[in-house]
């Protein structure tokens, strides 16, 4: 796959991660307020798993666009 494609894609799993965390915050703000913080704090691990993964793509597409620039800068 070609570098520029490669970035393209991490923006759009980037945006698509960053929507993921958005609803699940909401879903367990929703279920805690339900069904109290007793029974529901076990659901704020969903909103942790879909930002670890935002922050993951997010690292790569950066060190795709900084090895980019140093390809470039090389040339």
């Amino acid at each position: 796959m070609d570098i520029y494609r490669a970035i393209q894609v991490s923006k759009a799993a980037e945006k698509f991660w960053i929507l993921i965390v958005a609803a699940t915050i909401g879903v367990t703000i929703w279920y805690i307020v339900q069904y109290g913080w007793e029974h529901q704090k076990q659901t704020l691990v969903l909103p942790a798993i879909a930002i670890a993964w935002y922050a993951f793509r997010r690292f790569f597409r950066k060190k795709l666009e900084r090895d980019l620039e140093s390809q470039n800068s090389n040339t």
